[in-house]
């Protein structure tokens, strides 16, 4: 009876892990180590030597705030020559709330990129094979893919990010050559003010042709009072567009030439895929281990 509790007492055995297998193979297989991270180092230099250093410059901006328009504002009270709602709105045009959002939509359109393409001629960056410098031409007749052209300078070149808590903007340009990067980042800021600049003076353009056209119309002296004002309004606006440099963006920090590479050095990528390719060969090893072990 007794003998029998301290059976029962007993804990059953448990099935221990034998690491010594495993260590052994790696023993064994040391060389096979060695050489797959020879040949991992090996393989990533010359990839690594084939992709070139990339650089990165960037402007910091901010939205101008546009309630101000300029001289004659909707809030100027003077008397009689208080502007009414309407005269608000003619001068002052649609306003967003998301002001902010719309103008980085704007900044991020393909309209607007493709006109920056075209005016620098980016393109020619994107096939320099075809493209003549000495002639300035493209080469038997070449015509670049601007479909293509516009994916790739989205999706690899620029990078615009906004901070949610100063609605500070960064433009960034990404190029193997760093003057490159640089200048765009400026350029591309600066045709944005321009692109702005044309909406604003066409707007004002048009709607000083509807003033004159309404001023020649009308007889009564309150309504060419009115018109008169907004025909002022509308010609602060215009000079205050073309007098502003930064009329939609303020330049708060230029791009400046980088010195320092965007990418990983050939260095560093040499180590990591030594690493990797050490560690890919050393789970290989104890793979084979534990399926051999499974299938015995």
């Amino acid at each position: 009876m007794n003998m029998q509790s301290t059976s029962l007492a007993q804990p059953p055995a448990v099935n221990e892990l034998d690491l010594m297998p495993y260590v052994n193979a790696v023993i064994d297989l040391r060389w096979w180590l060695v050489a797959a991270a020879l040949l991992s180092a090996v393989a990533t230099f010359f990839w690594s030597s084939n992709r070139p250093y990339l650089y990165q410059s960037a402007v910091r901006v901010s939205v101008v705030d546009i309630e101000d328009p300029g001289g004659v504002s909707p809030d100027d009270r003077r008397a009689s020559e208080v502007l009414t709602l309407v005269e608000h709105g003619f001068v002052m045009g649609t306003t967003h709330d998301n002001y902010n959002d719309v103008m980085l939509a704007r900044l991020n359109s393909r309209n607007f990129t493709m006109r920056f393409l075209d005016t620098y001629n980016v393109y020619r960056f994107f096939y320099p094979q075809q493209w003549n410098a000495a002639e300035q031409r493209w080469v038997d007749g070449f015509t670049p893919d601007r479909g293509q052209a516009f994916t790739r300078f989205r999706d690899e070149v620029r990078r615009i990010e906004r901070d949610e808590e100063t609605d500070i903007i960064s433009v960034a340009m990404t190029w193997p050559d760093p003057a490159v990067a640089r200048d765009w980042a400026n350029q591309y800021v600066a045709s944005f003010n321009e692109f702005i600049r044309e909406r604003a003076l066409e707007d004002v353009g048009r709607k000083q042709a509807f003033l004159e056209r309404e001023l020649r119309r009308s007889d009564v002296l309150e309504i060419q009072q009115s018109i008169y004002r907004l025909i002022e309004a509308q010609t602060a606006i215009a000079m205050l567009a073309s007098a502003r440099q930064d009329y939609a963006l303020e330049i708060i920090d230029p791009a400046a030439l980088p010195y320092r590479s965007f990418n990983l050095s050939r260095k560093k990528l040499v180590a990591i895929g030594t690493v990797a390719g050490t560690l890919l060969a050393l789970f290989a090893i104890l793979a084979g281990i534990l399926v051999r072990g499974m299938v015995d």
